[in-house]
């Protein structure tokens, strides 16, 4: 229940939140946004990973938290990628390549965690 629980997450959500950080046009406003959006995810994973007493292992919400927090971190830095490449070459091709490449690019987590389920079963 729980894979199916995060497949939905990881190949619904995060395309949508993708398209969601990557809808306007691509502006020095919007990356620096995307930027602070991605520094602010990634520090608030590392905060809870580092800035915890006991490990992570004994606390698995805390271990969720983090493992979302640098999920988000990450869609922003693929959102980063994508408005600087639209930034550099404007046109619609390249608008569409990297819209379907940087929803797939959110779904890259999933497999990591299926095949730590696989292994560790």
């Amino acid at each position: 229940m729980t894979l199916i629980l995060l497949f939905i997450v990881v190949f619904v959500v995060g395309p949508l939140i993708f398209r969601a950080l990557t809808k306007r046009a691509p502006s020095k406003a919007q990356m620096l946004f995307l930027a602070i959006f991605s520094f602010v995810f990634a520090a608030a994973a590392l905060a809870i990973r580092y800035g915890l007493a006991r490990p992570l292992d004994a606390d698995m919400l805390m271990a969720g938290l983090s493992v979302l927090l640098i999920w988000l971190g990450w869609i922003g830095v693929l959102a980063f990628g994508t408005q600087a490449l639209r930034r550099a070459y404007r046109g619609t091709s390249m608008r569409r390549w990297t819209a379907v490449l940087g929803a797939i690019g959110t779904t890259i987590p999933w497999f990591g965690l299926a095949w730590a389920s696989l292994v560790t079963t």
